[in-house]
């Protein structure tokens, strides 16, 4: 059987936040999910958490590849680019 994970709920209702992306770490409001969708053009150094800081030294996320993510209700995504500006869109639920 084929499973597949929606982010939408009954309703289809979702909420996103879209950063706009430098070499300097940006971050998100708060995020009220449990899972969070992030999709991106450009690849991106991640961090969560209460007031997180994305740096070189974090996790990549590829460009032009979805990546879900278990999510604590109220922490932050922080994001940043290796060279040059982006955007990071972050879809929750």
């Amino acid at each position: 059987m084929d499973k597949k994970l929606s982010l939408y709920d009954t309703d289809g209702n979702a909420t996103f936040q879209t950063l706009a992306t430098s070499t300097s770490s940006a971050q998100s409001t708060a995020i009220q999910a449990d899972r969070i969708l992030i999709v991106t053009a450009l690849a991106h150094f991640v961090a969560f958490g209460e007031n997180p800081t994305a740096d070189t030294t974090g996790f990549v996320v590829p460009p032009n590849t979805p990546m879900l993510f278990m999510f604590t209700k109220g922490h932050k995504v922080a994001a940043r680019t290796h060279s040059g500006n982006g955007h990071l869109t972050i879809l929750a639920q």
